[in-house]
């Protein structure tokens, strides 16, 4: 029995092998910390994870990511000043500081922020969690969370912290894995985006709507279409499968992509895709 880390309701709904629990009052799950491995810190990412850009695919990722740099600044364009919460290497940052926001960050890997000082003002950058970097209140216009909340161990006082370092009228924008996705539950615990033991949350859009309106969030809305990770649709098909997945069939496999990402596209227009973007007001 656990209690569920948004409305606090007993649960003992076990899924993923009883790994995870799940609450169905929120549509949340959420890691049994008892079950994670002795080693797990949530903040295994190193040096080399933060490098990525020279094998034979990285092309595609870098291709969304600057799709997605642009859809970001839209969101948050007027915003003077601009949190990145899980930084990473400073991509998102500096290219918000090159359109003249006042960028900051905050990552949990110290390898992250030696590499994002390298683009980003050092003063402005704090190594902890959004929790531990104690910014000041109603400090920012926005915070943007890319793919960060799916590692967060106590939601509801990230997005209450999140919530008080804005302004008044202050966006906060995540990007998350979405479990209630086709993919999802077509590949189930071989998903691309489940990666246990890092990833020791997972929302549906009920979940995380439920969370940010729990913790005075309003307007929250929920965008499908977003341009990352169209590639793992194929990736999830051919899990489910039971078929591994090494580099050098990933490389075999991209004149498939050309129908499975149009076919992700399509999915996302109906309302169900791998990602999605929430964008919430305090």
């Amino acid at each position: 029995m656990a209690r569920c880390l948004i409305c606090n309701s007993p649960t003992d709904h076990r899924r993923f092998g009883g790994r995870f629990f799940y609450c169905p009052d929120c549509d949340f799950h959420f890691a049994d910390r008892q079950a994670l491995p002795a080693s797990d810190s949530g903040t295994g990412y190193g040096t080399d994870y933060y490098k990525r850009g020279s094998s034979s695919l990285d092309w595609m990722f870098r291709m969304f990511t600057v799709l997605e740099q642009k859809r970001i600044q839209s969101v948050v364009k007027g915003c003077r000043r601009v949190l990145d919460i899980g930084c990473g290497s400073g991509w998102m940052a500096e290219r918000l500081q090159q359109h003249g926001t006042e960028a900051y960050g905050v990552d949990t890997s110290q390898a992250a922020i030696a590499l994002a000082s390298e683009k980003v003002d050092p003063l402005r950058l704090k190594c902890g969690t959004l929790m531990s970097a104690r910014f000041e209140a109603g400090f920012f216009d926005a915070a943007v969370a890319v793919h960060v909340l799916e590692h967060v161990e106590d939601p509801v006082a990230f997005a209450a912290e999140a919530r008080r370092i804005l302004k008044e009228g202050g966006i906060l924008l995540l990007r998350i894995p979405n479990i209630a996705s086709w993919e999802a539950r077509l590949a189930g615990s071989s998903w691309y985006h489940f990666d246990y033991p890092f990833h020791i949350a997972h929302y549906s859009p009920r979940a995380v709507t439920r969370l940010l309106q729990t913790c005075g969030f309003r307007e929250v809305r929920i965008r499908f279409a977003v341009t990352e990770y169209r590639q793992t649709l194929l990736y999830s098909i051919l899990s489910a499968l039971g078929i591994p997945l090494p580099f050098w069939l990933k490389v075999a496999l991209l004149p498939l992509q050309v129908v499975f990402m149009p076919l992700a596209c399509l999915l996302s227009l109906l309302g169900d895709s791998a990602t999605i973007e929430v964008v919430a007001q305090k």
